[in-house]
């Protein structure tokens, strides 16, 4: 493993490692919020500056080769994955629980702030199937096999659409959030 993709796995492991805070003792409206203005909001922005580090050392990935880049893009799956299940389990007020209305209303908002980090997750591991796809190694089956059944959750999980396939081996446009390991180098080999 290169030092590039070492250095990823480590700020993908230090952005998972940011976990959401505990729920607030009382299941009110006052306290929920107030934990939601609080310990939550000072999650997402540690958790968002930890995602953004990681972001960043997997732009030292673009040069190696094909299955590098592809375990990056797992990586990155799989942090947006737990990000989005960390958004997703906030808290319900008893208040809005009891009203089938309400808690449509809250749902709604709530997966409004989560759905873009599942839809990354999914897209990653989606990519990252790709990419081990063009690999004619079969070291790499399981690799491809995790990111498909993880994708295949996410899509799942989130009741979302499943990602095109992309036709051609370049994507019309990188994915916002995701570094683009999808262009091959020629001078690069798989390993």
């Amino acid at each position: 493993m290169s030092t590039e993709l070492q250095l990823l796995w480590g700020r993908v492991e230090e952005a998972v490692a940011v976990q959401p805070p505990d729920p607030p003792e009382l299941n009110t409206l006052e306290a929920i919020d107030a934990w939601a203005q609080g310990p939550f909001e000072h999650w997402l922005v540690v958790r968002q500056a930890a995602t953004d580090r990681a972001l960043q050392a997997a732009f030292g990935l673009r040069q190696r080769p094909l299955f590098e880049r592809a375990i990056g893009t797992a990586l990155f799956g799989y942090m947006y994955e737990d990000l989005a299940s960390g958004i997703r389990g906030a808290p319900v007020p008893d208040s809005i629980a009891e009203d089938p209305g309400l808690l449509e209303i809250y749902s709604s908002a709530l997966d409004r702030h989560l759905l873009p980090f599942a839809q990354l997750s999914a897209r990653a591991y989606y990519s990252c199937l790709a990419l081990f796809s063009k690999l004619a190694d079969v070291a790499w089956t399981e690799w491809a096999a995790y990111c498909d059944e993880r994708g295949a959750e996410v899509v799942e999980t989130f009741r979302l659409e499943p990602p095109e396939p992309s036709a051609s081996t370049e994507p019309a446009e990188p994915i916002l959030g995701l570094p683009n390991f999808d262009r091959e180098d020629p001078s690069l080999t798989a390993r």
